[in-house]
């Protein structure tokens, strides 16, 4: 009896103490100031749970672009967005423009890897057709050639086009850094079927002379909108015409030297 005692007021002890630390947590709880959710808040949720993604903070300052986190923005796109994109560029179609389409979001997603495709491509079509003509020849400089072409191209001609439309053509109302990137970007990926034909000899002036009038044409199209006056119109057609040819001549020259 002296045992079960004992035992019985250890858990009435035990039990105090529990009721103690609930009420001491509840008071704590209570005595916390409410914070207020202001309409600011309320937006970023809402608009979290429509994109179905978290919105993202964007570094601004002047020297904002060397960060990583400025640049996120530009790759978080969908597959559909993509795809839209692509075929945006195939069909040829006049409405909508493809700036139009982009609007205010353009992506640095597609543009890079349809350049890495493309220097893929560039890089094992030309070893094969080399091969073809010469027997097995592997050229493993070709891919740090390619590279260097295509992504030099793909940074310094959308900075030459601001440039040169804001500057010298005074397009102000012309699109911007990355829209030019995102529209030279997705042009590319008409040079993709070209590097496959241009694995045949014969074919590789007709394939790389079509890929670059079809590039160029949707450029131009592109642009339209914005060349309001015959200056503008003749400064942006002979620019896009000749950085084209340039490209595609160093394209043919470089990787497709054989043959015709």
């Amino acid at each position: 009896n002296l045992f079960f005692g004992a035992t019985m007021e250890m858990l009435d002890m035990d039990e105090q103490e529990d009721d103690e630390l609930l009420e001491s947590s509840n008071m704590d709880l209570g005595q916390m100031p409410a914070v207020p959710v202001t309409s600011g808040m309320k937006r970023n949720i809402s608009n979290e749970l429509e994109e179905g993604r978290p919105t993202q903070q964007v570094p601004a300052g002047i020297c904002a672009c060397t960060q990583i986190a400025y640049y996120q923005p530009y790759f978080n796109v969908d597959t559909s967005d993509v795809r839209d994109r692509l075929m945006a560029t195939v069909s040829f179609k006049a409405e909508p423009s493809f700036l139009n389409l982009i609007g205010d979001t353009p992506d640095l997603y597609g543009p890079f890897w349809i350049a890495t495709t493309l220097i893929f491509v560039i890089a094992v079509t030309s070893n094969l057709s080399r091969s073809i003509s010469d027997g097995y020849d592997y050229d493993f400089e070709l891919v740090t050639k390619c590279l260097s072409l295509v992504y030099g191209y793909l940074l310094c001609w959308p900075a030459l086009v601001f440039g040169s439309s804001k500057y010298l053509l005074n397009i102000t109302q012309g699109p911007g850094l990355l829209q030019l990137g995102c529209l030279l970007g997705y042009s590319l990926v008409i040079y993709l079927p070209a590097a496959f034909v241009a694995t045949v000899s014969v074919l590789a002036w007709p394939a790389l002379l079509a890929a670059c009038a079809a590039s160029s044409l949707f450029l131009l199209r592109s642009f339209q909108p914005f060349m309001t006056g015959q200056r503008e119109r003749a400064g942006f057609t002979g620019g896009v015409v000749v950085t084209q040819l340039f490209f595609m001549l160093v394209i043919k020259v470089k990787f497709y030297t054989h043959g015709f």
